[in-house]
C-alpha cells in the first residue's frame, strides 16, 4: 500500500514538474507577451528581454531579441536627428535666401549702369578702330603713322580691358548668387540623406523584429 502511495505521489510530483518546466522552454519569439520589464530568456538560440516595442504606440511588454532592440534603438537615435535637422535646414536657406535676395537687388540696380559705360567704352573703341583702319589703309605712310597706330591699338586694349572689368561687376554677383544656390542645395541634400537614413533604420528595424 505504501509503495503504491509513493508511486503515485512520484508520478503526481514528475507531472507537476513537467507543467511547471513547459512555460519556460515553450517557443518565444518577437512579440510575445511577457510580464516582467526586463526580463530576459533565451530561445532558439536568440536572446530575448522583456520590453515595450517602441515602433509600437502603446504598446505592452513583450519578448524582443537583442538585435531588434538594438535596430530599433538605432532608429529612435536617427529618427530624433531628423526634427533638428529640418529646423536648422530651414534656418539656413532663409538667411540663404534673404542673402541671395540682397544680391538680386544689387545686380537689378547695377545693370543698367554698367550697361551705360559699357557703351561708351564700346563706342570710344569703334571711333578709334575707324581712325586705325585709316591709318592701317594708309600704306604709304605707315612708317609716319607706326606711333599713332601702336597708340591707337593700346588704347583699344585698355578700353577693352575696361570693358571687361564692368562686366566682371556683374559676372561677380552672378558668381556669389551661383555659390549660395549651391549652398541652399547641399542644405537640402544633407537633410534629405538624415531622412533616408531614419527611412532605412525603421526598415531594418522592422524586417528584424518581425
Amino acid at each position: 500500500m505504501f509503495r503504491k502511495v509513493l508511486a503515485a505521489s512520484t508520478a503526481a510530483l514528475l507531472v507537476s514538474l513537467t507543467l511547471s518546466v513547459a512555460p519556460a522552454n515553450a517557443a518565444v519569439k518577437n512579440g510575445s507577451p511577457c510580464s516582467k520589464a526586463g526580463a530576459t530568456t533565451k530561445s532558439g538560440g536568440s536572446t530575448f528581454k522583456c520590453v515595450k516595442y517602441a515602433l509600437v504606440k502603446n504598446s505592452k511588454l513583450s519578448w524582443r531579441t537583442t538585435d531588434c532592440i538594438t535596430t530599433v534603438n538605432a532608429y529612435l537615435k536617427t529618427n530624433s536627428s531628423v526634427a533638428a535637422a529640418k529646423a536648422e535646414t530651414a534656418k539656413t536657406i532663409a538667411a540663404l535666401d534673404l542673402a541671395i535676395a540682397s544680391l538680386q537687388e544689387s545686380v537689378t540696380a547695377l545693370t543698367p549702369i554698367v550697361a551705360a559705360d559699357v557703351k561708351v567704352e564700346t563706342d570710344r573703341i569703334a571711333a578709334i578702330k575707324v581712325k586705325l583702319d585709316a591709318m592701317k589703309a594708309d600704306t604709304a605712310n605707315l612708317t609716319k603713322n607706326a606711333k599713332n597706330i601702336k597708340d591707337y591699338e593700346t588704347a583699344i586694349s585698355w578700353r577693352e580691358i575696361t570693358v571687361r572689368r564692368l562686366n566682371s561687376q556683374i559676372t561677380a554677383f552672378a558668381s556669389k548668387i551661383k555659390k549660395l544656390e549651391n549652398e541652399k542645395s547641399a542644405a537640402k541634400n544633407n537633410l534629405s540623406l538624415i531622412e533616408s537614413s531614419a527611412s532605412t533604420a525603421l526598415t531594418t528595424a522592422r524586417t528584424i523584429c518581425g
